[in-house]
């Protein structure tokens, strides 16, 4: 017994240890396209692995937080917990809206689209255009919708100049009011920033500085957020391996 109660004493000192001296860090998750049930693509997820992990995160009562939770933890105005996380969408896939969306609000978790503006009225039907767009916010509150830029959705786009960037941003902004963005391919430059800046944004999303992806300190540029990228081909086990432990 007197043994017993030593290894549970030294794992309470170890936990308390770490919560004072291990640095909190919050793991921003990315996903892209969704399907039912056959993959093209690495990138796309599965009905059943999202479900699988979002159920995880709401048996292992992991906090989804906002844009805004992620802003005040950034600025040091707020604390979050250690079981904060942030679920991002990124592009506006029509299965954003069919696929996870439902799920997502099952299991009564938060999270973002960053939506790519051109999109709102083209012919393409693989995006969400304006009426799902407004069948979204209305359906689903507990999903945002922010910046993933209006038309510069291509590689190269952050080797724009600041002009070009502001002028695609004023497009956006008459779409969708957000103060929050992520670059296209996660690639951006110091005129971006300006550029973001200028046109009045407050946190923008990197995949990390030199494409490294890792969770976020609070040390971290608000104008160069890291992320997680998803992809099909990681078990369960390694989602949870990224987002309590890769780095």
């Amino acid at each position: 017994m007197k043994r017993i109660i030593g290894i549970l004493i030294i794992l309470l000192l170890l936990y308390v240890a770490y919560i004072l001296f291990v640095p909190l860090t919050i793991p921003v998750i990315t996903y892209h396209d969704f399907v039912q049930k056959s993959v093209d693509n690495n990138m796309q997820i599965t009905e059943d692995k999202f479900e699988k992990e979002m159920k995880y995160l709401s048996d292992h009562h992991y906090k989804t937080i906002s844009l805004k939770d992620m802003k005040c933890y950034l600025e040091k105005k707020c604390k979050l917990s250690r079981k904060a996380i942030l679920i991002t969408m990124d592009d506006g896939w029509i299965n954003e809206l069919k696929i996870a969306a439902p799920i997502l609000k099952k299991y009564d978790l938060h999270a973002v689209i960053f939506y790519v503006g051109e999109h709102l009225d083209d012919d393409n039907p693989n995006f969400m255009h304006r009426d799902e767009i407004e069948l979204l916010q209305k359906e689903y509150p507990n999903i945002e919708l922010a910046s993933h830029s209006y038309r510069l959705h291509f590689e190269d786009a952050y080797k724009l100049s600041k002009d070009e960037l502001e002028e695609d941003m004023k497009l956006m902004k008459k779409e969708i009011t957000s103060s929050y963005y992520a670059y296209p391919y996660g690639r951006h430059s110091k005129d971006y920033q300006e550029a973001l800046k200028e046109e009045g944004y407050s946190l923008a999303f990197s995949f990390g500085p030199d494409g490294e992806h890792r969770k976020v300190k609070q040390s971290d540029s608000t104008l160069a957020i890291p992320r997680l990228n998803m992809s099909q081909g990681m078990p369960l086990w390694k989602f949870v391996l990224r987002i309590n432990w890769y780095k």
